[in-house]
């Protein structure tokens, strides 16, 4: 079979959608620059702090749609609501004449330790309120007797609501750029994605050599990257319909099925990647009946996935209807009539993922009278998995007194330095917070990079247009959307495109502050001043390498893994703990990457690809965990119109999967713990090597093949008793052996996990000879066949 090349992965659709975002950033800001220079004047009287209108648009409106800037502006009161009235009475009490740059400071750190300590609170209404806290006292301190008590936070209200309305009018106009509309449409680019990506795989599995199949796997690989793009995208944006779609009853819990929707398209095509990546030799051993078929126009249609671009995922009263294929049903007869060997398992992997794909049948079905159940049932769990990270409330504590207390320095040294633009070094770090960690390195080099690009295309647009002056604001248009594109880069990230846009919106977007080029210079010191003081106490309060989030991470993943193993029998509630572990691998990934961009200084450098390995077989655990389930509830389906001996079989099973559950669980217990223990506390140059944890015995890859034997045992037998039609018994056949490759890969993959964590051990104990005499696993599986 020839490879013919295929169109390209859908770039063009991020392009569009990023310069679409990146206009909507200049309309709000153009809004807000022309009220601030133009607007009548009762309205530019109220307006004299543009600074926190253009630092709420751009908080608000960066790559938003309209439900998720309502959700924003939805912040924004809330912020104004509590800061507002809180400065009100401080003000009024010790008197804007007599406020000191100590008392401020004081002020500034209390009131921002009562903003970020209560959980309730998002993020984004925390950074707006620190803004609003920062401008208020500091604009108190500097103007004296002419901020009044009421007056003062009343204009910095005033502003907030103009970069709020601005950022909601920008997306309105010039039409509405509804998250309904995102959504449905980057639904019908991924499953356009999907539908390539799974039609690469079947060529593949359909090959005549390994090299086609191999180069066929290597032209799915962007549509891969780019489909997990989409899959981010639509999960980024799919929280704001319900603010377009209130008045629907139950339409947040109805929408949110599109994500199980979406995941029921993405696994079963890794499934099929996998299937065909495991194909040892080519071509593969079916029958000319099912080629034949697989090759016809009628399956290249199916794949299509026209059945799922009409899905609308917004309405309860809407189903997609299980597809019924008789002509797949009957092509497998052969394949399902001989003995299953190790050899031909992916076969019949990657045909009950072509099933799954091409039925599009729920998966992972949940009912609502099981909800509370899995709910309760899960509780024992999360605590325990918990238990491996800092609780919750010290990680409230600690993040308020980091933003309390950095804020208040930052406030107090950059008055100091200079009392005119003290603003901005508290400012800076304002909207700078995150809840938990991040790089602070890495986001401070962007934002201070940022800050000094912005601040001299700002000055030189000044110094280009100073005779005309009124019209100076429009040339900040095309670096607004620059800048927007920019936060999409790896050299700047978000923080570092924010901070150009707003360092230029500060210089060409207001009046009044004096000679541009000091004030760029006065303003970019004092934007290193507040970083110092954010990067100073992230160190100090948390003192935490990014390495050591990650190792952490990977601890808790595996927690996560012995829950779902622990929960094999129940498949509702192992569903629900693959979707956490599902959310846990993604933030690992997040805090490799964020290691990755840290320095090291004195450390060792950090060793990504022990991590990224590590990171991907959890992932693949996953995926095959998914499978299993899927074909034990088809198998069960199946059942309903089979006779005779399905009791027998379904302990059968049962008992394999008792067998898998106690071969891997105590291998992942072990292997959590060591990722848990420092290395000081294991490793003595003068000991023998590793640390004992528990004696046991390695389990080597007759462990996999024994759960094969076991699972195969009698099955043959089994399913000849079963009586009923024909087509049952086929599929029956197919999917047992298809849990049956689930069950062998998974053994394969803990094995490899093992390897991983063992090389990032090593790795991290570079100077000290590790033997791992004591294995993770206790029992020995290799004499018990």
């Amino acid at each position: 079979m020839g490879v013919k090349a295929v169109a390209p992965p859908h770039a063009g659709a991020f392009w569009r959608e990023r310069l679409g975002s990146a206009f909507r950033t200049a309309i709000a800001c153009t809004i807000i620059g022309c009220t601030a220079l133009y607007g009548p004047d009762p309205v530019r009287h109220q307006i004299q702090y543009p600074s926190v209108a253009y630092v709420t648009a751009i908080l608000i409106v960066s790559n938003a749609t309209l439900g998720t800037t309502l959700r924003g502006s939805w912040h924004a009161l809330c912020a104004t609501v509590i800061v507002v009235p809180s400065t009100m009475l401080c003000l009024w009490v010790v008197g804007t004449s007599r406020l000191t740059e100590a008392g401020a400071t004081v002020a500034v750190g209390l009131s921002a330790f009562m903003v970020a300590l209560p959980e309730c609170l998002p993020i984004l209404t925390k950074r707006i309120a620190f803004a609003q806290l920062v401008i208020i006292y500091v604009g108190a301190v500097v103007r004296g007797h002419d901020a009044g008590p009421v007056s003062h936070p009343v204009h910095i209200a005033a502003c907030t609501a103009l970069g709020a309305s601005g950022s909601v009018l920008a997306l309105i106009l010039p039409y509405p750029r509804l998250a309904v509309t995102e959504v449905k449409k980057q639904f019908q680019t991924y499953t356009e994605n999907a539908s390539q990506r799974s039609t690469l795989y079947l060529k593949a599995f359909l090959s005549q050599d390994k090299s086609t199949a191999d180069d066929l796997i290597a032209q799915a690989e962007p549509f891969a990257k780019s489909g997990t793009k989409l899959l981010n995208h639509i999960n980024r944006i799919q929280d704001g319909v319900k603010w377009e779609r209130y008045r629907l009853r139950d339409f947040k819990k109805s929408f949110m099925k599109m994500g199980d929707r979406l995941n029921n398209m993405e696994t079963p095509i890794n499934g099929m990647k996998m299937a065909v990546s495991t194909v040892t030799s080519f071509p593969v051993m079916i029958d000319e009946e099912l080629k034949t078929y697989l090759r016809s126009e009628r399956v290249n249609q199916t794949l299509k996935l026209e059945h799922a671009k009409c899905f609308v995922p917004f309405d309860d009263a809407v189903t997609v209807p299980e597809r019924k294929d008789a002509q797949f049903d009957k092509s497998i007869h052969a394949i399902t009539s001989v003995s299953p060997t190790h050899k031909n398992l992916p076969a019949f992997f990657f045909l009950s993922c072509f099933e799954q794909l091409i039925n599009n049948s729920s998966m992972n079905p949940k009912p609502e009278s099981l909800d509370q159940k899995t709910e309760n049932k899960n509780a024992a769990g999360e605590s325990r998995i918990k238990g491996n990270v800092t609780p919750s409330s010290t990680d409230r504590l600690v993040f308020a007194l980091k933003c309390s207390v950095s804020l208040g320095l930052a406030v107090l040294l950059g008055m100091l330095f200079d009392k005119k633009n003290g603003y901005w070094s508290g400012l800076t770090i304002a909207i700078s917070f995150v809840e938990g960690q991040q790089p602070i390195f890495t986001v401070a080099n962007n934002r201070i990079q940022g800050t000094a690009i912005g601040s001299v295309y700002g000055v030189l647009g000044s110094c280009l247009l100073n005779q005309i002056a009124e019209i100076r604001f429009i040339i900040i248009l095309p670096w607004i959307v620059f800048t927007s594109l920019l936060q999409h880069s790896q050299m700047f990230g978000e923080s570092g495109g924010i901070s150009a846009v707003i360092g230029a919106l500060l210089i060409l977007g207001r009046k009044n502050y004096g000679p541009p080029k000091e004030f760029a210079i006065a303003r970019l010191t004092e934007v290193s001043i507040g970083l110092f003081c954010m990067v100073l106490l992230e160190i100090i309060l948390q003192p935490v390498r990014p390495v050591t989030l990650v190792k952490l991470q990977v601890a808790r993943c595996l927690a996560r893994l012995d829950e779902c193993l622990n929960q094999i029998l129940d498949f509702v509630s192992m569903n629900e703990s693959i979707k956490k572990l599902k959310s846990d691998i993604s933030e690992l990934k997040n805090l490799i990457k964020a290691a990755k961009s840290e320095p090291s200084f004195w450390f060792l450098p950090f060793k990504a690809s022990c991590y990224e390995n590590t990171q991907e077989r959890l992932s693949k655990m996953v995926n095959l965990m998914q499978i299993m389930i899927y074909n034990m509830q088809f198998i069960t389906s199946l059942s309903q119109s089979c006779d005779g001996d399905w009791k027998e079989l379904q302990e059968h099973i049962n008992g394999n999967l008792k067998i898998l559950k106690e071969t891997m669980g105590p291998c992942v217990k072990r292997l959590q713990k060591i990722t848990l223990i420092e290395s000081k506390d294991v490793f003595d140059q003068e000991s023998e090597g590793f640390f004992d944890l528990e004696s046991g015995s390695q389990l080597n890859s007759e462990a996999g093949l024994k759960v094969i034997g076991d699972f195969v045992q009698h099955l043959e037998e089994v399913t000849d008793k079963i009586q009923g039609e024909e087509e049952s018994k086929r599929k029956t056949v197919l999917h047992l052996n298809s849990l049956r490759f689930c069950i062998g890969c998974l053994v394969g993959e803990a094995r490899q996990l093992e390897k991983y964590i063992k090389e990032m051990i090593r790795c991290e104990n570079p100077y000290t000879q590790v033997e791992f005499k004591k294995s993770c696993y206790k029992t020995d599986v290799a004499n018990s066949s």
